[in-house]
C-alpha cells in the first residue's frame, strides 16, 4: 500500500514475521514496514523491552501523518488489561500521555499466552488461555510458521 508507514513493535521475531506476513497478504509491501525487534534475541525480555520502546514510538507515531503503530505483546499468562495498565504506566513514567480514542492508527495486540496460542487455535486444535503452546512451532522457523498459518 503505497504511502503507508507501519511501524510494527514486537517481542520476537515469530509474532512479527506472523504479523508482517498476514498484513502482507492484505496488500502491504516490505517497505511500508519499520519492524522493531527485540536486537540479539527471540526471547527472554522481549516483553520488557516493548514496554520500553512504546512511549518514544508512541510520541513520534503522533506526528507523523499516514502512519501506523503495531503493538504486540503478550499478557504471560495475566491479564490483558493489566498489560494495557502496564502500557500506560511506561507512558506516563515518559511524561507521555497514554494511547486514547484520538490515536486511531495505533493498534496494540495483546495474546494472553503467546503468539503459539493463536498458530494452535489455527491449526484447528482446541485451546485454552491457560495452556503454554510455545512447543507448537519450535521445529519450525518464522517464516515457516507464518506462511502455514496465513492465509491467502
Amino acid at each position: 500500500m503505497s504511502g503507508v508507514k507501519i511501524v510494527l513493535l514486537c517481542e520476537d521475531k515469530k509474532t512479527e514475521t506472523f504479523v508482517r506476513t498476514f498484513l502482507s497478504h492484505r496488500n502491504f509491501k516490505l517497505r511500508d514496514f519499520t519492524i522493531l525487534l527485540l536486537p540479539g534475541s527471540d526471547g527472554g525480555a522481549g516483553e520488557q523491552w516493548v514496554r520500553r520502546k512504546y512511549p518514544e514510538q508512541l510520541k513520534a507515531i503522533r506526528q507523523q501523518p499516514n502512519a501506523y503503530l503495531i503493538v504486540v505483546i503478550d499478557a504471560d499468562g495475566g491479564t490483558i488489561d493489566k498489560r494495557h495498565r502496564d502500557l500506560e504506566e511506561a507512558c506516563k513514567a515518559e511524561s507521555i500521555s497514554p494511547r486514547d480514542n484520538r490515536d486511531k492508527n495505533v493498534l496494540q495486540i495483546i495474546p494472553r499466552r503467546n503468539i503459539e496460542t493463536w498458530l494452535a487455535y489455527l491449526d484447528g486444535k482446541n485451546i485454552d488461555e491457560t495452556t503454554d503452546y510455545k512447543q507448537k512451532c519450535k521445529k519450525l522457523c518464522p517464516k515457516q510458521c507464518a506462511h502455514r498459518y496465513v492465509p491467502c
